[in-house]
């Protein structure tokens, strides 16, 4: 009767051993700790600006294009004030000028009746007495025929005056004309001046439009970094803004596994209370020196490890909540195992 061999059993342990090891630190994915993150984006002006009004409040959600606050540029808001001035002057100097014309031209009119007014007159003097005389002939028996209107009109002190008349009228005439003129014409490079300002204007109320500050993307308002009233210095930040969903991943990887980690490897995400939320993402970026490993991402909270950060971009989908915990895990590529070299050693 054959007996059982021990050795048997001890091979067998150790060849279980040995898978174990191979199963545990060759074919298994290296794991490491990281939290949701988002990018946030500080929202600046290049320029230093008033505030005029915030219209947010922090972690306020915001669709795309939505107006978070009113800002505006000192001098902006000078320049604008300067042009509606410079409007306003050129246009009133053109209401002057124009009354100024209409005066003369008054002025000119009645210089114009009077000396009218004048000659009729006269006229009209000469007139009675051509009539006075007629009659006064026209009681005389002995003479038979009496002065046509013809006569009185052509009478050469009536035409003397009728001639000064209009040489007296004509410089007058053509001073108004000329005055008209003027005023028809005054409005024309006055206008153009005033289309030019208002072109500025223009220009500057679309400078004042862009200051105004609105949501990039939907997403949720961190920080308001003012107040209204108040001013703020160029590229101070005036509001921060988060994406509603987080956009990366902040890791640390153990040091001693800093190798295995490369840029654009693939590395599979699951949140570290809620298995079933999972999602890939892309290494963006690697730290240039080990530092400590925040206490919330250790195995071993009270076990100080260091590590190397490690960024991993997230796709716009993904199930994740801003700052939770995840769980990245990088499958190891090396198919080298201590299991076929065991055996082979075995065999020999």
């Amino acid at each position: 009767m054959r007996f059982f061999n021990p050795l048997y059993i001890v091979a067998i342990l150790g060849l279980l051993g040995v898978y174990y090891i191979n199963k545990e630190y060759v074919q298994q994915p290296t794991t490491f700790y990281g939290f949701a993150d988002n990018k946030e984006t500080e929202i600046n002006q290049d320029r230093s600006v008033l505030i005029k009004e915030v219209l947010v409040t922090p972690g306020q959600e915001v669709a795309k294009g939505d107006l978070l606050m009113v800002v505006e540029h000192a001098d902006l808001a000078l320049k604008t004030k300067e042009i509606d001035f410079d409007i306003k002057t050129l246009q009133l100097k053109q209401r002057e000028q124009k009354i100024n014309l209409e005066n003369e031209i008054r002025q000119l009119e009645i210089r114009r009746n009077e000396k009218i007014a004048e000659t009729t007159h006269q006229i009209q003097t000469i007139q009675n007495e051509i009539q006075l005389n007629q009659q006064l002939i026209k009681d005389l028996k002995s003479i038979s025929s009496n002065p046509s209107e013809d006569i009185i009109q052509t009478h050469p002190k009536i035409v003397s005056l009728q001639k000064e008349l209009e040489w007296s009228l004509a410089p007058l005439d053509v001073q108004i004309e000329q005055y008209k003129k003027e005023i028809a014409a005054l409005g024309i490079p006055v206008q153009v001046e005033v289309d030019k300002l208002k072109n500025e204007q223009a220009y500057f109320a679309d400078e004042q439009k862009e200051l105004s500050i609105y949501a990039p993307t939907d997403g949720l308002i961190g920080n308001i970094h003012g107040i209204e009233g108040e001013h703020k210095s160029s590229f101070s930040t005036l509001i921060s803004f988060y994406e509603r969903t987080p956009t990366l991943v902040k890791a640390y990887v153990h040091e001693s596994l800093i190798l295995k980690v490369n840029l654009g490897d693939t590395l599979q995400i699951s949140s570290s209370l809620h298995p079933t939320q999972q999602g890939n993402g892309a290494v963006v970026g690697l730290g240039t020196r080990i530092v400590e490993i925040p206490e919330r991402l250790r195995k071993v909270k009270d076990y100080k490890m260091y590590g190397r950060e490690v960024l991993i971009e997230l796709p716009p989908e993904n199930p994740f909540l801003q700052k939770e915990k995840v769980v990245l895990n990088l499958m190891n590529t090396d198919n080298n195992s201590y299991l076929p070299f065991l055996t082979q050693s075995t065999k020999k």
